[in-house]
C-alpha cells in the first residue's frame, strides 16, 4: 500500500488468486490502495482456504464506500 496510517479493513474474500488479483487491479486502476492477505497460505495449502477465510483483499477504512462502488459497478457490467 502507498499510504500508511490509518486502520485496514477486509473488504472482501476469494477462493481463488485470479479473483483476488483482478478485483485488486480494478481498485489499483481506480486509484485505491488495497493489498491482499493471506494468499501464500492458500496458494500453498488450497484445502484450508475455508479454515483461513480464503485470501482478503484489504482497504484503508476510508476507501472502503468508493472501493464496493467501484467494484459492484465492474461486476454489475460483467453480468450484462
Amino acid at each position: 500500500m502507498k499510504e500508511t496510517g490509518g486502520k485496514t479493513i477486509i473488504l472482501r474474500t476469494y477462493e481463488t488468486m485470479s479473483e483476488a488479483m483482478y478485483d485488486k487491479d480494478i481498485l489499483e486502476q481506480g486509484g485505491i490502495s488495497s493489498f491482499l492477505s493471506d494468499s501464500n497460505v492458500v496458494q500453498l495449502y488450497p484445502m484450508f482456504s475455508s479454515p483461513f477465510g480464503g485470501i482478503k483483499l484489504n482497504v484503508l477504512e476510508k476507501d472502503e464506500a468508493a472501493a464496493n462502488k467501484l467494484l459492484n459497478e465492474i461486476h454489475a457490467e460483467e453480468i450484462l
